[in-house]
């Protein structure tokens, strides 16, 4: 690292990707399901799906990010398949549909609206769900307005705690097709993060 330059974002613990990780930690089991956390850094949510028993593939631009992801999730107890793609998300798409898709705190930018929007069209499989997590970003909520005519969503704030400092998250459960559409093994959490946020949208 060259000295008085930002380290890679990557390394950081995020409060969005720690409070998709609790998240997924009360989900219930995973087990077989497709997993594919997008823009995965550290991959905290990705390594806690592994835990649960999901087949999970860890997506970033950086090799090192997805190196370490992987290495944790493996170290799982639980884990059974775990993949790793060094691929630029925002260019590319991933090849491959998944049960649950996880995005934590990458659409903070606009030019990454329209890809994140292509891999939840593509990568999608029927009955999945996704989730996405941020620090009620402006632009976060942009993203997730241009998704209401498609798909139905859940959304609740929760406290995320990292190194002494406290951020309010905010995690939404997107369903293509509605209420119906969730897979049975998918479809009790859905239900629970309704009832959770009370059918309103945040």
């Amino acid at each position: 690292m060259v000295r008085g330059k930002e380290p890679p974002y990557w390394i950081r613990i995020w409060p969005a990707a720690l409070a998709a990780a609790r998240a997924l930690a009360g989900a219930g089991p995973l087990q077989g399901l497709r997993v594919m956390d997008l823009g995965c850094g550290l991959g905290l949510p990705g390594v806690q799906a592994a835990a649960a028993g999901a087949d999970v593939t860890f997506v970033d631009v950086q090799a090192d990010a997805i190196a370490f992801a992987c290495w944790n999730a493996r170290a799982q107890p639980g884990a059974r398949r775990v993949d790793a793609l060094e691929l630029d998300w925002a260019g590319q798409t991933v090849d491959g549909q998944f049960d649950l898709i996880l995005l934590s705190d990458v659409s903070y930018r606009a030019l990454h609206h329209r890809p994140l929007r292509r891999h939840l069209e593509r990568c999608l499989a029927p009955g999945g769900l996704a989730l996405h997590a941020d620090p009620h970003r402006e632009l976060a909520t942009r993203f997730l307005d241009e998704l209401d005519d498609r798909y139905a969503r859940a959304s609740w704030t929760r406290s995320s705690l990292v190194q002494d400092r406290e951020a309010e998250v905010r995690l939404t459960l997107l369903s293509p097709g509605g209420d119906a559409a969730a897979s049975a093994a998918l479809a009790p959490w859905w239900e629970r993060c309704r009832e959770l946020c009370g059918r309103r949208k945040s």
